[in-house]
């Protein structure tokens, strides 16, 4: 029986935009995260939320509060330290997760 062997990769905002492609959220045209089209960011309230959970878990992504006040965006679906969701057009591969550090 072989063990799940998970790949955990970091990439740059820029490569993120261009490879998963933010999708606007069209349910708060006053969103943070305004990666060029709108903003992007879904909080965990309301019709927002029931959005996040509808969507395919491959295409959330969750800003988090990382250390020392640093913000980094992850691949998946995360509680703790959420300030909010992203949702992607492109999924992520199984098994792997992304970060993304935030300047």
């Amino acid at each position: 029986m072989n063990p799940q062997v998970w790949t955990f990769r970091t990439i740059d905002e820029d490569t993120f935009i261009a490879r998963f492609g933010p999708r606007p959220n069209h349910l708060d045209l006053n969103a943070s995260f305004d990666f060029g089209d709108g903003g992007c960011l879904f909080s965990a309230r309301g019709p927002e939320w029931t959005h996040v959970l509808s969507q395919d878990r491959q295409r959330v992504w969750t800003v988090l509060d990382g250390d020392e006040g640093s913000l980094v965006i992850e691949s998946g679906l995360h509680y703790v330290n959420r300030l909010g969701f992203i949702i992607t057009v492109e999924p992520v591969e199984d098994r792997v997760t992304y970060t993304v550090p935030l300047e």
